[in-house]
C-alpha cells in the first residue's frame, strides 16, 4: 500500500487520485460494511454501509487503531488476527462493542492483502445480524414462555387433538402411537400444513419421556449464521461479548428436541447436527468441553427426502440418521370425509374466541369444501373457517355459503343450486349426516358422469387419490 495512501473525512483520498475516488465511491454503494485497515492495525478505509451498522462516522475511526476505536484487543480483533496470520477467516458470526458501548453483531469475511509476498493490509467485509440475532433470541425465548405456560413440558397438543374418522388419518395415528413407545429417532414427512408438529407433540406425550421437555425449533425460521449457536449454545469468551448459553439440545436432555424444515439447514451444519446425534456429546461455540446430551430427535420434512437428498438439500447419511422411523401425514385432499368433522371443531374453537354463536354448517358449505384441492392442507381449512366466522354476524347460527371466502364462491358458486334441484328428502325431516351423505353422492356420481366414469380422472378432479374413491363408491353403494 502506497505511504501516501490516507483517507479523510467522507472517505475520499487526500492525494484525489482519480481511482482510488471511483473505488472508494463504489466501496461505499456496497450495502455490506467494508473496513481496511493497514499492516500496523490503523483505519484506511471505512465505508458509509458499516457507518450505518455501528452508528458511528468514518472521521472517528479512519487513521486510528482499531484499539482506540473498538473494546477489542489482539485476540478478539479479527482484522488483527488476520494481520497476524495471514489467513482468511471467512462466514464468521462475531459480537463486539464500539466505544460507545454499542452491541453488535456481524458475520464477517476477513482478507489479508499482500504485494507480492508482504502483508500490507486487511480487509473486512461485514453483514449486519443484530436486528436478526435478537428477534431469534426474543422469538425462542418467547416460545419458552408460551409453552411453559400451557404445560409443565412445553407441548399443548396430544393424539387426542388429531381430528378425523378417516383411514388415512386413523392409520397415521396408530403408527405414531407404536412409534412413540420406543426411543428410535422419527423423521415425519408431510406436505405444509398437515399438522407434523401436532404429531410430534403427540408422540412425545405417548412416550416414555412425556414428563421431560419438548423444544422446537424451524430450521428454516432461524439464519443459517445463527441456528449453529442456537442448537449448540455459546461459551464466555467466543467471541467479544458472547455468554454461557445453554443450547436447545442441552435443554432437550431426557426429552424431545424437534427439528422442523431440517432440509433447510445449512449442509455444514448438518454434518455437525449428524455428530452430536451419533455422539451424543454437544460442544457450545468458543467451549473446549464435551457436554452429554440424550435428547430423542424427531425431525420433519414438507418435500420428497429423496428428492432433497437428490438436490443436494438433505445429507444422506444425516437421513438414514434421522429416519430411524418414518411416519407419514397424509394430505387433506386425501381425507376428504374429515372436513366436516374439522369444520365443525374450528368452528366450535372460533366461537370461543369471537364469542360467536354458529352451531350449524350449512349443506351447501359443506360441499363445496369437500370439492376443493386443498393445497394448504388443514391450516387452508381452518383459515377459511375463520374467514367465514368474521363474516358471519353476532346472531348467525348456521354458516353459509355466502360466508366462505371469495375464491370459492367464484370458483364453485353454482354447487348449491345444482344439488338442491338434484336432491329429493321425500319432505321427511333428514339429519345432517344424511343430508350431507346425498350431497356426497350427488357430487360423485356428477364428476363421474363428466368424466365418462374414468375412476382417475374423476378422483383428480374431486382433488382426492383414486384409492380414496373406491373406497368411497364402495361405502356409499355407488356403482361404477
Amino acid at each position: 500500500m502506497d505511504e501516501d495512501f490516507t483517507l479523510e473525512k467522507n472517505n475520499f483520498p487526500s492525494n484525489e487520485n482519480p481511482l482510488t475516488v471511483i473505488l472508494c465511491k463504489a466501496m461505499d454503494i456496497i450495502e455490506d460494511g467494508i473496513h481496511i485497515v493497514d499492516k500496523k492495525g490503523v483505519t484506511v478505509f471505512y465505508s458509509a454501509a458499516l457507518e450505518k451498522i455501528e452508528n458511528n462516522r468514518s472521521s472517528n475511526v479512519v487513521g486510528k487503531h482499531i484499539r482506540e476505536v473498538y473494546k477489542l484487543d489482539e485476540d478478539s480483533s479479527i482484522l488483527l488476527k488476520v494481520l497476524r496470520s495471514g489467513v482468511a477467516v471467512k462466514n464468521h458470526h462475531t459480537t463486539y462493542l464500539t466505544q460507545k458501548g454499542t452491541e453488535i453483531n456481524i458475520i464477517t469475511n476477513t482478507y489479508p492483502i499482500y504485494n507480492d509476498s508482504e502483508i500490507i493490509g486487511a480487509v473486512s467485509i461485514n453483514s449486519n445480524i443484530t436486528s436478526n440475532k435478537q428477534l431469534v433470541d426474543t422469538v425462542i425465548d418467547l416460545q419458552r414462555q408460551l409453552y411453559s405456560n400451557v404445560t409443565k413440558n412445553g407441548t399443548r397438543y396430544t393424539f387426542k387433538d388429531i381430528i378425523g374418522e378417516s383411514i388415512a388419518i386413523n392409520n397415521a395415528v396408530k403408527l405414531a402411537q407404536r412409534i412413540a413407545l420406543n426411543m428410535s429417532p422419527v423423521l415425519i414427512y408431510g406436505e405444509t400444513g398437515t399438522g407434523k408438529e401436532l404429531f410430534a407433540q403427540s408422540i412425545h406425550n405417548h412416550s416414555l419421556r412425556a414428563n421431560g421437555p419438548f423444544l422446537a425449533v424451524n430450521c428454516a425460521a432461524i439464519p443459517e449464521t445463527l441456528l449453529e449457536s442456537v442448537l449448540f449454545g455459546t461459551s464466555k469468551g467466543a467471541f467479544t461479548g458472547a455468554e454461557d448459553k445453554t443450547g436447545l439440545f442441552e435443554e432437550a436432555d431426557q426429552g424431545t428436541l424437534f427439528l422442523d424444515e431440517i432440509s433447510s439447514m445449512n449442509i455444514t451444519l448438518q454434518s455437525k447436527l449428524l455428530r452430536v446425534i451419533e455422539s451424543k456429546m454437544v460442544r457450545r461455540l468458543g467451549g473446549k468441553t464435551d457436554i452429554k446430551v440424550n435428547p430423542r430427535i424427531i425431525s420433519a420434512i414438507n418435500s420428497d427426502p429423496h428428492l432433497a437428498i437428490k438436490k443436494n438439500r438433505l445429507r444422506q447419511d444425516l437421513y438414514y440418521r434421522l429416519a430411524v422411523v418414518t411416519l407419514s401425514v397424509p394430505p387433506l385432499r386425501d381425507r376428504m370425509s374429515d372436513i366436516p368433522l374439522l369444520m365443525h371443531y374450528f368452528v366450535k374453537t372460533i366461537n370461543r374466541i369471537m364469542n360467536k354463536k354458529v352451531r350449524e354448517l350449512s349443506p351447501d358449505i359443506v360441499a363445496v369444501f369437500q370439492q376443493h384441492n386443498w393445497p394448504g392442507n388443514v391450516r387452508e381449512l381452518q383459515h377459511a373457517v375463520e374467514h367465514a366466522m368474521n363474516y358471519a354476524e353476532d346472531e348467525t347460527e348456521t354458516l353459509e355459503l355466502r360466508h366462505i371466502p371469495p375464491h370459492f364462491l367464484k370458483k364453485y358458486s353454482t354447487t348449491g343450486s345444482d344439488l338442491k334441484d338434484t336432491i329429493d328428502l321425500d319432505g321427511k325431516e333428514n339429519s345432517l349426516k344424511e343430508i350431507l351423505q346425498q350431497i356426497e353422492i350427488e357430487i360423485i356420481k356428477k364428476t363421474m358422469d363428466k368424466n365418462d366414469h374414468n375412476i382417475t380422472r374423476t378422483a383428480q378432479s374431486l382433488g382426492m387419490s383414486r384409492q380414496n374413491l373406491q373406497q368411497r363408491l364402495r361405502r356409499l353403494e355407488i356403482r361404477d
